[in-house]
């Protein structure tokens, strides 16, 4: 149902902190095949920041915990006492991170490789459609990444290839 003039032309990004930044660079590039497109820094307002393509148009974005974040607290994550994962999840309205894939076994296994904390392991998961939308069965599991950020991987055959 797409429209030429279409207000939602799909995510372009989510950004997090990452408290160790180039661990976070290589846990998405060598653990989850993520590209290294962009770094910057702007003086006084951000120390470390990257754009990691997700090779679908879409990135991640990574701030250094040390920056004041562009839409999030005015206090760098690096103050003490810095909060656990759990505390973060908490305060946070973003639940957890999608990402597509076509081997959700592995997807999983290479994440935790790569230092990021099991959650939930691979298990199917039942969809009734409703509408123009068929049932089907979908492959997810889930993983704490290196910044307390919880990803969600999601294997199912009506991706749009």
């Amino acid at each position: 149902m797409a429209n030429a003039h279409s207000l939602n032309r799909g995510f372009d990004h989510f950004a997090i902190r990452a408290h160790d930044f180039d661990a976070t660079v290589r846990f998405y590039v060598e653990g989850l095949g993520f590209h290294l497109a962009y770094e910057w820094d702007s003086p006084g307002v951000v120390s470390r920041s990257a754009f990691l393509d997700a090779g679908d148009g879409s990135y991640l974005e990574l701030f250094d915990a040390a920056t004041a974040v562009p839409g999030g607290p005015a206090r760098p994550a690096t103050e003490l006492p810095i909060p656990t994962d759990e505390e973060r999840a908490e305060h946070n309205a973003v639940l957890h991170i999608a990402l597509r894939t076509d081997d959700v076994d592995a997807a999983y296994a290479r994440a935790v490789e790569h230092g990021a904390r099991p959650m939930q392991p691979p298990g199917d998961l039942r969809q009734f459609g409703r509408g123009d939308f068929g049932d089907g069965t979908i492959r997810i599991a889930f993983v704490r990444g290196l910044d307390g950020e919880v990803l969600e991987f999601i294997q199912r055959d009506d991706f749009a290839q």
